[in-house]
């Protein structure tokens, strides 16, 4: 039997044309990424901008997320910092606040060296949460912390009792599929490149959270269904359309020029805080008319209501 596929949406944070957070908006985008059959959101994450908020915002935020999701939509914070100690204040308010789980990136400006350093980092983090799955956040093009998610994984599992899985954000599939064979189908591993996620489908990843799911998880869907069918063109051609979306957003930045363009297809989050600088609505008119995202979207909503 084919086992369930999981399209967490790396959600982008709201703000106001001041640029406080605009936690009312929340719900409308809860409300659109259930519609689109998303599973789940990954908050205050790299596209949420995280990093740009305070501490008390982002337990502003993830108090929203949490009080607006449904029965059944995971919602996963993420808490990671440059100071552990901030990090593991943030995964305590997470779980009193009703999280389904908590994500944290490790310290990224003194950075750890090796998987048992960052591992000890880690650790209190997950210990403030210990009732809560803990994920490690694996993103070397950010954070610039190249020790194989691979070698976390392994010492993860025997220093973090709660540790269970790794949201893995880089393009090297062969420490990913390392990832997977030491998970031994006992965690999960969240895929969080979207432009290479039908390869990663292929290693046996079947949980994915992506910055573009903020509006193409009909997309998503309609990918996972003609792969686990055998048609591997037609993924294929799914899988375009998303790289495409990425590759038209780039230029610009890819936070905001896909946050740009959720606001002219899906919900209005309203600007980026620095250092993101907020496009111009000429250009994310021009991200949208280099895509074929709005034709696919059509198509891939129809789909999935005949197919219901």
């Amino acid at each position: 039997m084919t086992k369930p596929f999981s399209i967490v949406a790396a959600a982008f944070t709201p703000f106001n044309a001041d640029g406080s957070p605009a936690p009312g908006t929340i719900a409308r985008q809860v409300e659109r990424l259930v519609a689109d059959g998303a599973t789940g959101a990954f908050i205050c994450g790299t596209t949420g901008e995280g990093a740009a908020l305070t501490t008390r915002e982002r337990k502003q935020v993830a108090e929203a997320w949490i009080a607006a999701a449904p029965k059944g939509f995971e919602i996963i914070v993420h808490v990671g910092h440059a100071s552990v100690a901030e990090a593991a204040e943030l995964a305590a308010h997470a779980a009193a606040a009703g999280a389904g789980a908590v994500a944290a990136v490790a310290p990224y400006f003194l950075k750890p060296r090796s998987a048992a350093e960052l591992v000890e980092c880690l650790a209190p983090i997950a210990a403030a949460a210990p009732g809560l799955p803990f994920f490690y956040y694996h993103i070397p093009m950010v954070t610039g912390i190249t020790v194989p998610a691979a070698d976390v994984t392994r010492a993860a599992i025997k220093r973090i009792p709660n540790f269970a899985g790794v949201k893995f954000t880089g393009d090297d599939l062969g420490d990913l599929g390392r990832v997977i064979d030491a998970s031994a189908e006992r965690l999960r591993v969240f895929f969080g490149r979207d432009d290479m996620l039908l390869p990663a489908m292929a290693l046996g990843v079947r949980n994915a959270v992506g910055m573009t799911f903020n509006f193409t998880a009909p997309v998503v869907h309609a990918m996972v269904q003609a792969h686990d069918a055998g048609d591997q063109a037609a993924a294929a051609r799914q899988q375009k359309v998303i790289r495409d979306v990425l590759g038209a957003a780039a230029p610009y930045g890819l936070v905001n020029g896909l946050k740009a363009l959720g606001q002219r297809i899906a919900v209005d989050c309203g600007p980026c805080r620095p250092p993101l600088a907020t496009l111009t609505e000429a250009d994310a008119r021009s991200i949208e008319e280099a895509t074929d995202i709005v034709r696919a979207l059509a198509a891939t909503r129809t789909q999935r209501l005949r197919a219901a």
